[in-house]
């Protein structure tokens, strides 16, 4: 699961009281945003979880994301394979309002799938939480990286292998049926899925560097995007020219069409990415 601790860490800075070196790059609404979002969850999870709890990720983006809360940061980083569970509040961008949504410390990841929540616990189980409270489990063997459709009817996810850290890509629906998409040598991993429901991205570093691939939701062939004849070797020492860097998690994705993804690549940068030619470059200046 070193993975899900990456992912889990990405958004460390959401946590802390001042802004970061990391922060202060970010694209000025970027760095806005996630300031609104720390002064609002902040004082919750200290009121409901007691002053040691941190909130430590965002699950999504606008109204009802989800953000997790751990009991209390340790004081050393625990083993890539010890990630610290969570608790799951709700947070609406646009009012600023949060709510507990999952008060035991048990989950890895939780996503709005609609008027309905995803909890993905600590052993891979995925559950539908209704609006009415009633839960019922969707999938097994769910690595992370939830991302919802559009429409909240169904969801991709990174999907555990039967053999080492060997990961796919997969569609979850509502009625819990699992769709294999994409399933390479290695880890296929971080899928995003179009506003039309119809173009799934992911990253895989089936080429030996992790690069965007991508598919459809009818699991045609996957084709390369990015870093198209680059090999690993070539990274040492520094990213050759026409490197582009792959996201740190899929919840640090959203759409602007049904061709362009903006992502977070790391170290508050974000970049934009067509997913029907692979042309990429940063997003970094300007007001959004």
């Amino acid at each position: 699961m070193r993975k899900l601790f990456l992912s889990m860490a990405a958004l460390t800075l959401a946590a802390t009281t001042s802004a970061s070196a990391a922060e202060r790059r970010m694209n000025p609404s970027d760095a806005r945003r996630i300031s609104k979002a720390r002064e609002r969850i902040v004082p919750t999870v200290a009121k409901e979880f007691g002053p040691k709890a941190r909130f430590v990720h965002l699950y999504g983006q606008g109204r009802t994301m989800m953000a997790g809360v751990v009991a209390e940061v340790p004081e050393n980083a625990p083993a890539t394979d010890d990630v610290p569970l969570l608790a799951i509040v709700q947070y609406d961008e646009p009012t600023g309002a949060v709510r507990v949504v999952a008060r035991e410390f048990k989950y890895r990841e939780a996503r709005a799938l609609g008027p309905h929540v995803a909890l993905l616990d600590g052993e891979g189980n995925l559950r539908l939480r209704e609006p009415s409270g009633r839960e019922r489990q969707l999938a097994q063997r769910v690595g992370g990286d939830l991302f919802p459709t559009a429409k909240g009817d169904a969801l991709v996810a990174t999907l555990m292998g039967n053999e080492g850290h060997e990961t796919a890509v997969g569609l979850i629906d509502l009625q819990g049926r699992v769709k294999v998409l994409a399933d390479g040598p290695g880890v296929d991993a971080t899928p995003s899925i179009s506003p039309d429901g119809k173009t799934v991205v992911f990253v895989s570093a089936r080429t030996s560097v992790a690069s965007f691939f991508v598919t459809s939701v009818e699991g045609e062939e996957p084709r390369q995007l990015t870093n198209v004849g680059l090999e690993n070797h070539m990274l040492f020492g520094g990213a050759p020219a026409g490197f582009v860097p792959p996201p740190v998690s899929s919840h640090h994705m959203e759409w602007l069409s049904n061709d362009v993804l903006r992502y977070n690549a790391g170290g508050g940068e974000f970049w934009k990415i067509n997913v029907r030619t692979g042309q990429a470059a940063p997003d970094l200046g300007g007001e959004q």
